[in-house]
């Protein structure tokens, strides 16, 4: 018996249904195409596959396929014309009761990607069936995938197991694990805590363990930046964005004002737009320009760094020394660099790096502070901290004494 016809008129239906369902998706913007296995096996961090042999698999459970993602859509229905007549060829081999050999599935999570049988499976979901013969090659991962997967959700979920195996924040810090929904934002993660460790490395002048650079990265910078954002509203401004994007965004706010000059500082918003394609990035850059706090949140920041680096409150657990001035941590860090410099000379050898901040801390600054003091300059300049008057006394005097050089030898 011919079954030409009612195959074809399935093959119609299934069409117009595939049609109507992307339409619906496009309204809703909802996704609903096929995940390619490519595209997951180029995130996947393998450990092994091993067979299942011959089992009954959920049709809902179908997910992917290896070569035919663009032919079908997340229901399997077709959307591709050129496969009508292996479709109709199927579907009148069910007409004929013919035995059709199972299907080549990959299972990975909960889902499975087809590598062999996509029209067979398609044919069978609009058939009604629920369940379908399948031969399962299992891929052992880390990540968890589920029906309602997308790529994105799968490459942050990678992305997370990478984040977490490198860093161990997951038993270091569990209850503040930084979270992100976008792909690519914990490699930038990564990126940060990477340049903090190199820098705690440059700065002391020794290798820095790995496990400390990170905790110092989270506890003096990450932490820091999210605890102000809480106590600012921001994160309730955000809803959809994360504490690690928001952290993330402000970074890169923060790094574009630091490379522009006051002529072109206004570009640095534009830079950060072109650059971070999420929307509720062009709010926080309004906020960000009407936010007095910044430079404060920023400084406390930056004076975290300052620390960690010359670990001078382990040492003096009383001192202060923070200060106001633009680049200010930078230029104490260059004032305990040339202290380190005079004191290898002294003893023709080199000075760690902790010894020569507390010797700076001990034989240079604090002196000068308590001088500062007794002239009762603190009292006379309240907007500033002892750090800014160090600064401007030293270097004042630096100054002098260059200017008075000058001057003598011509």
């Amino acid at each position: 018996m011919n079954y030409d016809h009612q195959a074809r008129d399935d093959f119609d239906k299934a069409a117009r249904k595939a049609l109507w369902r992307k339409a619906i998706r496009w309204l809703t913007g909802r996704p609903g195409h096929l995940l390619s296995y490519d595209e997951i096996r180029a995130h996947l961090s393998l450990r092994g596959q091993h067979s299942l042999g011959l089992k009954s698999v959920p049709l809902d459970d179908i997910i992917g396929s290896v070569g035919r993602y663009q032919d079908f859509d997340r229901e399997f229905l077709p959307t591709q014309t050129h496969t009508m007549e292996r479709w109709i060829s199927v579907d009148k081999a069910h007409y004929a009761d013919k035995v059709l050999p199972a299907v080549d599935l990959i299972k990975i999570g909960e889902v499975y990607f087809v590598r062999d049988g996509n029209h067979r499976i398609s044919v069978a979901r609009q058939r009604g069936q629920t369940f379908i013969d399948a031969y399962v090659t299992e891929i052992d991962v880390p990540v968890p995938l589920t029906p309602d997967t997308e790529l994105d959700d799968f490459v942050v979920a990678q992305e997370r197991v990478d984040f977490l195996e490198t860093t161990h924040l997951d038993t270091l810090r569990p209850d503040g694990i930084p979270e992100t929904r976008v792909p690519g934002q914990y490699p930038r993660l990564l990126e940060h805590i990477r340049a903090h460790h190199w820098f705690l490395g440059t700065q002391r002048g020794e290798p820095v363990p790995w496990k400390e650079a990170v905790l110092s990265w989270f506890d003096d910078i990450y932490q820091p930046v999210v605890q102000t954002l809480q106590e600012h509203g921001i994160l309730a401004s955000f809803p959809d964005a994360s504490p690690a994007d928001l952290y993330l965004w402000i970074m890169t706010y923060q790094w574009y004002l630091r490379q522009a000059t006051p002529d072109d500082a206004q570009e640095a918003g534009k830079h950060l737009l072109s650059d971070t394609p999420l929307l509720p990035v062009r709010r926080l850059t309004r906020l960000l320009k009407q936010a007095p706090w910044l430079d404060e949140m920023m400084r406390r920041q930056e004076y975290a760094v300052f620390l960690a680096h010359t670990r001078l409150h382990t040492a003096f657990p009383d001192a202060d020394l923070r200060t106001t001035l633009p680049g200010g941590y930078e230029r104490l860090l260059e004032h305990i660099a040339t202290h380190r410099w005079y004191l290898g000379e002294a003893r023709q050898a080199e000075v760690p790096y902790e010894e020569a901040a507390r010797s700076w801390y001990e034989n240079v600054y604090t002196p000068l502070v308590q001088f500062l003091r007794e002239e009762r300059l603190p009292q006379q300049f309240l907007q500033h901290t002892e750090a800014d008057l160090y600064l401007w006394v030293s270097e004042g005097a630096r100054q002098w004494r260059h200017d008075s050089s000058y001057q003598l030898d011509s």
